[in-house]
């Protein structure tokens, strides 16, 4: 079978309407020209009701079939396919796609929804472990209970009647709590959700560190934790102490003062480098985070002395 290597972009915006970050449908694999390897911009929850067929991730071709389950981060390229182009062996699935602000006001903080969130984290952080197989395999009885919840949710969403979307929060977030209890029974070694949350962290900081010249917005990173603002503004300052733009602030200016003494650009250039557009925010927040100006801290450190140029 040749598999187009392409790599397409599939927006939230192509599925959610009326400002709602959820959709789910039953796609049956009868057009084979309309398949293309892509990535997206939310989680996609993929479940295996019928048939066989197989999924791409990256460069890997998995045999799927009905039963098999996947949790799909945003920026995976992957893409189902049936073993021919006429889906001899009748290869179909639901496709759940949300953004986590759906079930945010929900509030659920019990240790499980954690554990939840450690299997996306799982998926994110080590796609080379988890990309040969499905993230969940059902047998017979449980894969009764999720063909009656993916049904549900489908019914709910398509006759959209009174109080839907409630119903379609509550499902959703059934459907989370019975994936991780069922991959906990089926893996007594699931991941602890305490380890992702720290590798989740060590992972944001990364991103900031390799994009201080850019502008870092809040749900920047928590889309890309696949998160929900609060929930991992609460998660950051639990493991560093700090607020998330505390942090960023005191990562651009320990890189400013790297600047300031190995570099010859002038203070204004290097403050625009490490993502400071406005000179005078940049002096103020230096000096609170230091003690002193950026020049004061040039002269009293940099190699060169007064040779630097300040401005």
């Amino acid at each position: 079978m040749r598999v187009i290597d392409q790599v397409f972009t599939l927006r939230s915006s192509q599925f959610f309407s009326e400002q709602i970050p959820f959709f789910i449908h039953q796609y049956a694999y009868d057009n084979y020209d309309e398949l293309k390897l892509h990535v997206h911009d939310f989680i996609e929850i993929v479940y295996v009701c019928k048939g066989k067929g197989l999924h791409k991730v990256g460069n890997r071709l998995i045999p799927v079939s009905e039963g098999d389950l996947f949790i799909i981060n945003n920026d995976t390229p992957h893409c189902f396919y049936p073993y021919d182009r006429t889906n001899t062996d009748g290869l179909e699935v639901y496709n759940c796609m949300f953004l986590p602000a759906f079930i945010e006001h929900l509030q659920i903080e019990l240790p499980i929804m954690r554990g939840i969130t450690s299997l996306f984290l799982l998926n994110g952080l080590y796609p080379e472990e988890t990309a040969h197989t499905p993230d969940l395999m059902l047998g017979t009885g449980p894969r009764k209970e999720f063909d009656q919840l993916f049904g549900n949710m489908l019914h709910e969403y398509q006759t959209k009647q009174e109080g839907y979307l409630n119903i379609l929060k509550l499902q959703l977030c059934e459907l989370l709590i019975k994936t991780y209890r069922t991959y906990k029974s089926l893996y007594q070694d699931a991941p602890h959700p305490d380890t992702y949350k720290l590798e989740l962290i060590q992972k944001s900081i990364q991103y900031m560190r390799s994009n201080l010249s850019s502008p870092i917005q809040l749900n920047d990173l928590s889309q890309q934790a696949l998160l929900s603002k609060s929930y991992f503004s609460g998660i950051f300052k639990n493991v560093t102490g700090i607020s998330v733009l505390d942090y960023l602030q005191k990562l651009r200016i320990e890189e400013a003062c790297r600047l300031l003494v190995e570099d010859t650009k002038t203070v204004t250039d290097i403050s625009e480098s490490v993502g400071y557009n406005d000179y005078r925010f940049f002096n103020k927040t230096f000096r609170k985070i230091t003690g002193m100006t950026a020049s004061a801290y040039r002269k009293q450190f940099g190699a060169a002395g007064g040779n630097h140029r300040d401005t």
